[in-house]
């Protein structure tokens, strides 16, 4: 007589659905979770402000007696203010860009290059 077997389920090596699903839940909720504690703070003080605290820096002070430039305010992960400068088209232009921290309205860099 046969022996008859019962039917075996075979494994296969590797990982299993569970741990897939589980392992993508996982990275959702670690992405969804910096997305929200990593977007950018939107900048309190109006550009008026901005643009007053940039020219309050010593570089600033030094570039404005030298150039009258207008200050152009951008808004991101920082508020840069930049004061470029051009005496005429094709000649160097002068730059001063101030970069501010929206959160606490403090500079955190200056970029200067003018002569």
């Amino acid at each position: 007589m046969t022996e008859v077997r019962p039917a075996v389920r075979e494994r296969r090596a590797g990982v299993g659905r569970r741990w897939v699903v589980g392992g993508l839940l996982a990275t959702a909720i670690v992405f969804a979770a910096a997305f929200v504690a990593l977007r950018p703070v939107p900048a309190p003080l109006s550009d008026a402000e901005y643009v007053a605290i940039a020219k309050d820096t010593p570089q600033a002070r030094l570039f404005f007696t030298r150039y009258d430039s207008r200050c152009q305010v951008v808004r991101g992960w920082t508020v840069m203010v930049n004061c470029d400068y051009a005496a005429a088209p094709g000649s160097p232009t002068q730059k001063l860009r101030v970069y501010i921290d929206p959160r606490t309205s403090r500079v955190v860099e200056v970029e200067a290059q003018f002569d």
